[in-house]
């Protein structure tokens, strides 16, 4: 059985609540060939919609069904097409027959168990949604396209078996919902080109595959009391300037980082990360939250990063296409250094900043925060600001240079160095209240000007 711990203080005793997902009814083991397919994304890609999207059954007008049971094993076929308004409650689809182009499943949703189509309107209730060989669960497409899913059971096996996606600027509403996928880049609420806008609350789900993360994020993902673990993903995977906020959250991530966020082309800028009340755990070496070719604004609010000991990294790189690595500059030669402005509130954290290749972190903490950790260059040039309120401390576990230090408590009697020192350029405008001296700093360490 699969386990997602909810922790709770309660007289002084720590308990745990056990939460199942669609994996404890049917096993990942029974569909472990379907999960092993690899997908190619080595076709030319369709820039328009694919027509006609074939289906079993389409509804064209208003419909209103409940207890009903939907299937089909035909290949490159979905099980329903809503091209006018669907309202379905306590019924079953089951999904099977493979997608001839995955990439047409996959971004274009054939293939999918239910298909929202183009300006249509799906409303989803208690439904039970099972399907394999390569087939989203639900799929939206669309600016005037908007699908409703409540008190729903998704399961999925094969590649690109995403539980809710929204693409084409189509939005979900998702709530009470249990999703498992165990194929390769199969995430469990996805968003996709131009944008997919989804709301997710009061959810769990379990990806087992390479490069399934929890949310994908191409659009806009606003997630709020979801409990996740991505065992060979991150919780969020965002490529461009998109925006993900989590609020009251617990999660679990096995590859890449707790986060992995970049530009897969040009690096851009205006990406957004809040974390709100949540905790990220991250299992192994990967680090807490990893940004690459890209400028992105993080807050990190009553939150938690559990990692190894890597809470950010910056690196002038990207995610290869089989979601599995960090790629390089021979693969991706528009690489820029990533540029990090992190705001930590009301949290404490234990862990480093790392930044590549002349990649930059500013690091701000405010509102009764707390920080144990250093900053350092993990290759080549690296830059750091660290800005202090008066109600938050640093305790340092590393000599570290920074281009900025900013403390609302010019003294810097909240800094407590175990013996480390803090070297600051004298001539950032930002230190000329240091005065370019060298101070003596709680624990026998200094800031020293360079």
């Amino acid at each position: 059985m699969h386990f997602f711990h909810l922790i709770h203080f309660c007289a002084g005793a720590l308990a745990s609540v056990s939460i199942v997902d669609p994996s404890d009814v049917i096993s990942p083991s029974l569909w472990a060939a379907d999960n092993a397919i690899v997908p190619d994304y080595n076709v030319p890609f369709i820039s328009v919609q694919p027509s006609p999207i074939i289906a079993a059954y389409t509804f064209d007008n208003s419909t209103s069904l409940s207890h009903q049971v939907f299937s089909t094993a035909l290949n490159q076929t979905s099980v329903i097409l809503v091209t006018g308004e669907l309202n379905l409650s306590y019924s079953t689809i089951v999904k099977s027959g493979y997608a001839s182009n995955l990439l047409e499943s996959s971004f274009w949703g054939f293939n999918a168990a239910i298909n929202v189509a183009n300006a249509s309107k799906a409303q989803l209730d208690n439904i039970n949604v099972t399907v394999h060989n390569g087939a989203a669960n639900i799929y939206v497409y669309g600016t005037d396209s908007v699908v409703y899913v409540n008190n729903a059971w998704l399961y999925s096996s094969g590649p690109v078996s995403h539980g809710v996606y929204a693409s084409g600027n189509g939005t979900a509403y998702v709530s009470n919902v249990q999703h498992f996928s165990g194929g390769m880049r199969s995430s469990s609420f996805s968003g996709d080109s131009p944008a997919g806008y989804l709301y997710i609350s009061d959810s769990v789900a379990h990806t087992t595959g390479i490069g399934s993360a929890t949310f994908y994020a191409l659009g806009d993902i606003y997630a709020t009391n979801v409990v996740a673990i991505s065992e060979q993903g991150p919780t969020v995977f965002m490529d461009g300037a998109q925006k993900a906020y989590l609020t009251n959250c617990e999660t679990t991530a096995g590859l890449l980082g707790g986060v992995a966020i970049f530009s897969s082309q040009t690096r851009q800028s205006g990406a957004i990360l809040s974390l709100k009340n949540s905790k990220i755990t991250t299992l192994g070496s990967i680090p807490g939250l990893w940004f690459g070719n890209t400028i992105i604004d993080v807050s990190i609010d009553a939150s938690e990063l559990v990692t190894s000991g890597v809470l950010v990294v910056a690196n002038y790189s990207q995610i290869t296409q089989d979601f599995d690595y960090y790629a390089d500059y021979s693969q991706q030669p528009n690489l820029q250094p990533a540029e990090v402005y992190v705001n930590v509130t009301e949290s404490s954290l234990v862990g480093d900043l790392v930044a590549y290749n002349s990649s930059f972190i500013s690091w701000s903490l405010a509102s009764y925060s707390s920080w144990t950790g250093a900053a350092y260059s993990g290759f080549d040039e690296a830059y750091f600001d660290v800005h202090l309120d008066s109600s938050s401390t640093w305790t340092l576990t590393k000599s570290t240079t920074l281009q900025n230090l900013t403390d609302a408590d010019e003294t810097l009697s909240n800094i407590q160095s175990q013996g480390f020192n803090i070297y600051y350029n004298a001539s950032a405008l930002l230190n000329g209240y240091l005065g370019g001296k060298n101070i003596s700093l709680a624990g026998g360490g200094k800031a020293i000007a360079i």
